[in-house]
C-alpha cells in the first residue's frame, strides 16, 4: 500500500487527494459560466476535463446559490447558462 501511495505522486501533486481535484474542476466550471457562455454537459465535461458536469452544476446551484438555468434541446441534451448573462434573460 505504501508503494501505491508513493506512485500516486507525480510532479509534486498528490493525486490521492480528491478534494484538490474537485476544487480545481468546480473552479473551471465556475470560470466557464462566468464567461457568459451556454454549454451542454458534454461540452462542460470536455472543456473542464471531467465527466461529472451535471454533478458540478448541482453543487453550484444548491450549495453555492448560483442561478444556473437550463432548457432541453431538440436532441435531448440540456443547455446550461448562468442567469443574467447574455441572451434575452437579462
Amino acid at each position: 500500500m505504501k508503494n501505491q501511495q508513493n506512485n500516486s505522486k507525480y510532479l509534486g501533486h498528490d493525486y490521492t487527494n480528491k478534494s484538490t481535484d474537485s476544487a480545481r474542476l468546480i473552479q473551471s466550471v465556475r470560470k466557464l459560466f462566468s464567461s457568459g457562455g451556454k454549454f451542454t454537459a458534454k461540452e462542460l465535461n470536455s472543456l473542464a476535463g471531467t465527466n461529472d458536469a451535471r454533478k458540478l452544476i448541482s453543487v453550484l446551484r444548491h450549495k453555492e446559490g448560483w442561478q444556473i438555468e437550463d432548457c432541453r434541446l431538440s436532441n435531448g441534451c440540456k443547455l446550461y447558462w448562468l442567469a443574467g448573462k447574455g441572451g434575452s434573460d437579462e
